[in-house]
């Protein structure tokens, strides 16, 4: 199925059948700008692959593929670990003059706070973070003092056991079970085949008083406008849908949850783009693109604060969806 057929097809989120558009963007990550067909969406806005390649794990190396790299495990004296709890504890609403002070020196340190602080989370909450890779974020939550934390991801070569209670399951949504206060898909959810259907098990394993916070990339966003196919966060044939804030509300209401909150949090990947089009005037000029080093130091300081106006006016390409499950 292809052209008229392809264009006329059903949108897999919303159903709609009509206004669709096609867009053939290039693999761009490790060079071999393949060219694979998307579907946007004439009513939800939602980027969708055509056709899921039959060969899709190639596409993620295992020597080369970033989320899968073993984390460096830091090992810390105990006074520092506990100064580290008191930033947390601090950070999430229990004040205190220690932790206020290893708040205020460590702001860049401590952005992912905010994640929680929104979640209404604390120490002891139930927390897993789907299609987590080895785990670097959760050994990051274990330093800061979370003591109840679970990773699952299908694609691992097996379980990972860190140790203090510390798991890395290899295993699918449907082979967990619940209930989590928090569950946390960082830049997962746009790699999966069936968006629904995910939702679906989400709301299966988060408590009634928990949330799920899903961090993607955003097709309806300035970088995604200014650059089309080019778009860094494209990423094709890893990221099977990308969604704009209109397809996750249509999702969200499907699968049982409330949208609570958007929060834009892009960064200067988005402007890796530049490289990846500079890359199409140059024919012949074949490997892998990365972000960062087309722009001179100038330039990035310029750019830098771009983004955190893109981000204020809810125009950056990347941003966290608070899901609340329905009372």
């Amino acid at each position: 199925m292809g052209g008229n057929d392809m264009i006329q097809r059903p949108c897999d989120i919303c159903g709609n059948t009509r206004g669709h558009s096609l867009h053939y963007p290039r693999e761009m990550m490790f060079g071999t700008e393949e060219v694979f067909e998307y579907l946007e969406c004439g009513y939800c806005g939602c980027l969708q692959i055509t056709e899921i390649p039959a060969d899709l794990g190639r596409h993620y190396p295992a020597d080369d593929y970033y989320s899968y790299s073993p984390p460096k495990q830091k090992k810390y004296p105990g006074w520092v670990l506990k100064a580290r709890h008191s930033r947390t504890r601090h950070s999430l609403g229990k004040r205190s003059l220690l932790g206020g002070l290893l708040s205020f020196f460590t702001k860049r340190e401590s952005q992912h706070f905010d994640w929680f602080r929104r979640a209404g989370v604390d120490l002891d909450s139930r927390i897993v973070d789907i299609g987590c890779g080895a785990g670097k974020l959760l050994l990051q939550l274990r330093r800061d003092g979370f003591s109840n934390l679970l990773g699952a991801d299908p694609f691992i070569a097996g379980e990972i056991d860190y140790g203090d209670g510390l798991r890395i399951k290899k295993a699918s949504l449907s082979e967990l079970e619940g209930p989590f206060d928090l569950i946390m898909l960082h830049h997962s959810y746009e790699h999966m085949p069936d968006p629904k259907g995910v939702l679906m098990e989400l709301r299966r394993l988060v408590a009634d008083d928990g949330m799920v916070l899903v961090r993607i990339p955003v097709a309806d966003s300035y970088a995604r406008r200014k650059y089309g196919v080019h778009w860094f966060n494209w990423d094709p044939p890893r990221h099977l849908y990308l969604h704009t804030v209109r397809s996750i509300s249509v999702l969200a209401e499907m699968a049982g949850f409330e949208l609570a909150e958007v929060v834009y949090d892009s960064g200067m990947l988005q402007f890796g783009s530049e490289g990846r089009l500079r890359r199409s005037l140059l024919p012949g000029n074949r490997g892998p693109v990365h972000a960062g080093a087309e722009f001179s130091p100038a330039e990035r300081e310029a750019v830098s604060g771009f983004v955190e106006q893109l981000n204020l006016l809810r125009d950056g390409d990347t941003a966290a969806f608070y899901l609340r499950p329905k009372k």
